[in-house]
């Protein structure tokens, strides 16, 4: 029995899920009763090893119906039983915990269908009370609150008000556009870094087509003329829209992180966390810059999202390993150890699953390569092999600078084959990141080669180097160019 649906799903539950679920078995009304309870207690019996040991059906009905022979169609009624049952309660979980307002709305449009019109209104006011103390900020809720004025257009329908109904379609449209630009204006983010951290694309961008027949920049003129509720929220949208979409210097940068800087605090924690995550990426792809040091910009951005508590993913509690490779090498990029290994103290115990160690590990290996400890940071590095593509070239990198650091030239030859190899075969990583490894492995080679030969055009390797803005690891291989042309014998 273990390869069942509802089997899989059971595994998830945590003791006190276990304990309600049984409640549910022995009701009617969610499709228990005796029988059905009967064979949960049997189930119960494999618990909390209910994912490891085999789970015999045969033993089970014998246990359910001693001496009966056995029936798999019995078996396989109750399974359905028990897949629709475990189905019900996570939904009834998801209503319960953040979608409760949903289950709300339900209940209202519920009561008016009934024709309890006074129970209607009372819930529904309730509601919109709840609404208006909701952060401004919070998207989300624009979707529920345009939900709502459905129930109060067919209520006012029911009543024969028009006026109320005309009242009520409008605040339709208003929530559900605002909704709707929220929603599509955060895609172009969305498809920035899928198409630039990722090997994603798509041969029609819907999105960006809608948008470039729509003049934002004039329907946002109008609505702060209006001084609408949401307007922070699709204020703060179309900063992050030009961010992304912008073709002038970094000036639509400073505008969107300065806004989220000032007003982050006042934002629900998930919410913050979004438009942070998206600021993240945005001075990742730009951290080889000359104009301006996105390196010291992404420890500070990391020291704000701290002091937001907006590190930890605020609905399940733990930190992605990548924000927590991408916050600990921030702060060790920009030489701040002690925040480093403060940080590692304070979050580590947060990252869960299997690849938990790696990540420790991996920040370890980049924080003792920063000390130039590099026969410390190699060993570490060594342990383990990362888990995502993403993750294998930045480890394929760092391992090529500690063998060069390490004067292990053998290893390093074979090594960058091996990763020429990975970049070439990979389709797990985007075009993008695909050629910034390349460009890092092209130069890194000519260093590796202008050790040994004096020939070698030294000009021509620091114009590859200093001109190209995207290079990974660009201060490191100018350090190594600077460092090889000196130790070099002057020609005669």
């Amino acid at each position: 029995m273990n390869n069942f649906a509802f089997i899989k799903i059971i595994r998830t539950f945590s003791k006190q899920e276990i304990k309600e679920f049984g409640k549910m078995t022995k009701s009617p009304y969610f499709g228990g009763g005796k029988y059905v309870y009967n064979f949960w207690r049997e189930l119960k019996k494999y618990s909390p090893e209910l994912g490891e040991k085999q789970i015999e059906k045969r033993k089970i009905f014998s246990a359910v119906y001693p001496g009966r022979e056995y029936d798999d169609t019995i078996i396989r009624k109750v399974s359905s039983v028990f897949l629709k049952m475990t189905e019900k309660f996570l939904a009834m979980k998801k209503l319960d915990s953040g979608y409760k307002l949903n289950f709300d709305i339900f209940l209202a449009a519920e009561l008016r269908e009934r024709g309890l019109n006074r129970m209607f209104e009372n819930k529904a006011k309730a509601l919109e009370k709840i609404f208006d103390e909701i952060s401004v900020y919070d998207f989300q809720s624009l979707n529920e609150r345009h939900l709502l004025q459905v129930q109060w257009m067919n209520y006012a329908t029911d009543t024969g008000n028009s006026h109320k109904n005309f009242e009520a379609r409008m605040r339709y449209y208003e929530y559900g556009i605002f909704y709707f630009l929220c929603i599509i204006i955060q895609e172009t983010a969305r498809i920035w870094v899928e198409t630039n951290i990722y090997n994603n694309s798509s041969k029609f961008n819907i999105v960006n087509e809608l948008l470039n027949c729509i003049d934002l920049e004039k329907f946002t003129a109008i609505l702060n003329k209006k001084d609408y509720r949401y307007n922070p929220t699709l204020k703060v949208n179309i900063f992050m829209m030009n961010m992304y979409r912008s073709t002038r210097g970094y000036e639509d940068y400073f505008i969107y992180r300065d806004f989220l800087f000032l007003n982050g605090s006042q934002m629900p924690r998930r919410v913050a966390y979004f438009f942070f995550i998206f600021l993240i990426n945005y001075c990742l792809k730009f951290e080889g810059s000359t104009e301006y040091n996105f390196v010291k910009e992404l420890s500070v951005i990391f020291d704000k999202a701290d002091e937001f508590d907006i590190i930890r993913h605020p609905v399940t509690n733990i930190i992605v390993p990548a924000n927590f490779l991408v916050a600990a090498e921030a702060h060790t990029n920009a030489g701040e150890f002690d925040k480093v290994e403060k940080f590692i103290t304070k979050y580590s115990v947060w990252i869960k699953g299997e690849n938990s160690d790696y990540t420790i590990n991996y920040t370890y290996a980049n924080l003792w390569f920063a000390k130039k400890e590099f026969e410390k940071a190699l060993e570490i590095i060594n342990r383990h092999e990362p888990f995502l593509a993403y993750d294998k070239v930045n480890f394929r990198i760092t391992k090529l600078m500690l063998l060069f650091e390490l004067n292990r030239w053998e290893e390093f030859s074979v090594f960058i084959d091996s990763t020429r190899q990975f970049i070439r075969t990979t389709e797990l990583i985007s075009s993008y990141l695909r050629q910034r490894a390349q460009e890092f492995l092209n130069i890194v080679n000519k260093l590796f080669d202008m050790r040994e030969n004096i020939s070698i055009n030294d000009g021509s390797i620091h114009q590859l180097i200093t001109e190209n803005e995207e290079l990974i690891s660009k201060e490191w291989l100018k350090s190594k160019y600077f460092e090889i042309v000196k130790q070099k014998p002057v020609k005669s």
